[in-house]
């Protein structure tokens, strides 16, 4: 027990210190712990500018056929709490795929799509984009935004995936 929560502690450690050569050492150490469980933390939201957008990430994925597909990852403020409980750290992980150092759960993400869309071996190869859908902020004082006010779209990052295995096998 005491070896784990030392590892927790340290990984906690590494994740939050800044940038520098120790850290950017070290990280690889722990990214496929702390990753996977969101253990990470990101300090924004109480940086002297706060966070003033809404991010929904969405995939579209085109097959060889010239089928396209949105996959819409799941939006946790839309469920009832009981079903909200057991996602709660769902949102973490599409709000920080725009920072490079998760380029590889970009690369999950994308995967995750496919997958969930149910595409068939013989629609290889796929591509998808990855992109967020960005909402203002309510105003302060508001509790609801303009829903008339259109959502800007902002690029992530676009995949191939050739073969069925790519996406199912790794």
């Amino acid at each position: 027990m005491s070896a784990f929560v030392a590892l927790h502690l340290a990984g906690t450690l590494v994740w939050v210190m800044p940038d520098s050569p120790l850290r950017r050492e070290a990280i690889p150490w722990f990214q496929y712990y702390m990753m996977p469980l969101a253990l990470w933390q990101s300090w924004g939201m109480f940086a002297p500018d706060p966070v003033q957008s809404t991010y929904t990430l969405e995939a579209e994925v085109s097959d060889s056929r010239g089928i396209g597909r949105i996959h819409e990852f799941t939006k946790v403020a839309d469920l009832p709490w009981w079903r909200k409980m057991p996602k709660f750290r769902h949102p973490k992980l599409a709000a920080n795929l725009l920072v490079d150092e998760f380029a590889a759960q970009r690369v999950m993400a994308a995967r995750h799509a496919v997958r969930s869309l149910d595409i068939e071996p013989d629609a290889f190869p796929v591509y998808v984009r990855l992109y967020y859908q960005v909402s203002q902020t309510p105003p302060v004082g508001s509790s609801e935004s303009d829903p008339m006010i259109p959502k800007t779209i902002h690029n992530l990052a676009a995949f191939q995936f050739d073969s069925w295995n790519e996406v199912y096998r790794r």
